[in-house]
């Protein structure tokens, strides 16, 4: 009797058991079974629960890309958008999450940002969720040279008058700050300058306060050269003189020719060959720097023929 019972009992154990295994399977296998939200990169978390983005330098081009999480993506794609609150003047955020621009103005802007699955889906598991973040993005002055007209605008997030002043650090010798929030004016001393600043809204209460490092960098130059005699048929090599470059350099030749058998090579500055005809040769080299700041200067190369 009871061999029986077991008989018929362990068909039902084993159609519980499937049932289980596919509820299971179902849910470990179903996308979007996460809580939707945002990646930990490219903006990381601060101790105020705001999202701080890489800084970016008013003039130069922003781009980065914002990540979602959970939900029913990566599988199907995320879709952006902001909220409330301002981004950077010449700053955008696509639909597709890049965040990109040229901006503008410095300053710091606070802007809340929505992630959402794809509504409607293109599948029928997904179930659209949707997420909401602060974000912070603050936008630095650029670097100015000693000897060159330098001049840039203090944003803020409103459309309300601001009065500027500098309240902490001296400006370079040679800018100076109008009350409309420009820096203008053309340096004289290279290096960096902390400097604070306060903005005054029309009730007298302060509504901004900006504080950064302004650098400024010595002028590039390139020397000009010339370099020791070689005699023809032979090993003559030579590096074009910089000085105040920023970042990598790149050179190339804008008047003049080198003596057949020698080349520069664009990204060292060195001049190098084996020249095979006599002469005096000169040659103006330009040189850009990683800020695109450029110089000029210029070579001679004198080749001589073999006494006997």
């Amino acid at each position: 009797m009871c061999y029986r019972v077991l008989i018929h009992m362990h068909p039902l154990r084993l159609l519980l058991l499937a049932a289980t295994f596919a509820a299971s399977s179902a849910i470990i296998a179903t996308p979007g079974a996460q809580a939707m939200g945002f990646a930990d990169e490219p903006c990381i978390d601060s101790p105020g629960s705001v999202r701080i983005c890489p800084e970016a330098v008013v003039g130069q081009p922003y781009s980065l890309t914002l990540q979602g999480s959970g939900g029913c993506g990566p599988a199907l794609p995320y879709q952006y958008r902001v909220l409330n609150g301002a981004l950077p003047p010449g700053l955008g955020l696509s639909r597709q999450g890049v965040l990109g621009g040229l901006p503008t103005s410095a300053g710091t802007w606070d802007f809340w940002v929505e992630v959402s699955d794809q509504d409607p889906p293109s599948a029928d598991w997904c179930r659209p969720g949707r997420s909401e973040r602060q974000f912070r993005v603050s936008v630095g002055a650029p670097a100015a040279t000693v000897g060159t007209p330098y001049s840039f605008v203090l944003g803020t997030p409103g459309a309300e008058r601001q009065t500027w002043s500098l309240v902490g650090g001296p400006l370079p010798s040679g800018l100076a700050l109008d009350v409309t929030g420009v820096i203008a004016g053309t340096p004289t001393t290279a290096g960096g300058f902390p400097v604070t600043l306060s903005a005054i809204d029309r009730s007298g209460r302060e509504s901004r306060r900006l504080e950064f490092v302004l650098t400024v960098y010595p002028r590039l130059a390139v020397g000009s050269t010339r370099f020791k005699p070689v005699l023809v048929g032979h090993v003559l090599r030579g590096r074009v003189a910089t000085q105040g470059a920023v970042g990598a350099v790149t050179y190339k030749v804008v008047a003049g020719r080198f003596p057949i058998g020698v080349r520069l090579v664009t990204n060292s500055g060195v001049v190098r060959g084996t020249p095979r005809k006599i002469g005096v040769y000169r040659v103006s080299i330009l040189a850009t720097d990683s800020l695109g700041r450029t110089a000029t200067g210029s070579l001679v190369v004198t080749v001589k023929r073999p006494t006997s």
